[in-house]
């Protein structure tokens, strides 16, 4: 059991995350090697997702209303939890099932090991978008979307698992469709590649989970009347406490 002094705070920041935003961020936090077969990991944390290009069209415009609407919808840069559980499967593979705040992703991997010590991993992941939100007048928006994304993942671990670490790209593609208000509806696809890198540091059944992933993201679509077509760059940290069983 966790001390309570342990667990309080990040309850109420999984809480607070839960209710105040729904990020796009979708972090893996898992190292590059599989679990043995039906051992099982939980974990939960937070993660973040801030953009680092402005707009591309003149601010003002309509053309920039229309992509600041997408980008908030489709990259959705915002803080949201993170809650996971992991299971290993026979034959060296791997599945887990993530919830992110707007999203839940299922996922399915399958581990190489190349050493003692190191391992290649290569995944395929299926989410489902909910991206519901309220604009400026409170007017309620209801949208729908999905996505996969494919991560590949090499790592280091220490003997016994008290460190690991793992590096790798990851690429993806997102759709989202609804209404932004009573009378436009927004369309838009997102295709991103990046590059994930994290770690992990514990002892036993308990660890601590950091990462942080750099995305280029190419999104088009509609709002609208108004075609939209823009790129952005996003970074996604992200933090969690793991059990492993």
């Amino acid at each position: 059991m966790l001390p309570s002094a342990t667990l309080r705070p990040l309850l109420a920041a999984l809480c607070a995350a839960g209710t105040s935003a729904c990020g796009g961020g979708a972090p893996l936090l898992h190292p590059a090697h599989v679990l043995t077969p039906g051992n099982v990991t939980v974990g939960a944390g937070l993660s973040g997702q801030p953009v680092l290009r402005s707009l591309s069209a003149a601010p003002g415009t309509a053309e920039a209303n229309a992509e600041a609407v997408l980008e908030t919808r489709m990259i959705a840069p915002a803080l949201a939890p993170w809650v996971s559980a992991r299971v290993g499967i026979t034959g060296s593979n791997e599945a887990g099932l993530t919830y992110t705040g707007r999203a839940a992703r299922l996922d399915g991997r399958h581990g190489f090991k190349l050493s003692k010590s190191l391992a290649l991993s290569a995944g395929l992941g299926g989410e489902v978008i909910l991206a519901g939100r309220r604009d400026a007048a409170g007017e309620p928006t209801l949208m729908a979307g999905g996505g996969v994304d494919v991560p590949v993942l090499f790592g280091w671990m220490s003997t016994g698992g008290l460190y690991s670490g793992w590096i790798g790209p990851r690429a993806g593609f997102r759709w989202i469709r609804g209404e932004v208000t009573p009378t436009a509806i927004a369309d838009a696809t997102d295709i991103r590649v990046g590059l994930v890198e994290g770690m992990r540091h514990g002892f036993r059944y308990f660890h601590v989970a950091l990462e942080i992933a750099g995305d280029w993201h190419e999104v088009s679509g509609s709002v609208g009347d108004i075609d939209v077509s823009t790129s952005q760059i996003s970074l996604t940290p992200a933090g969690a406490l793991i059990l492993s069983f």
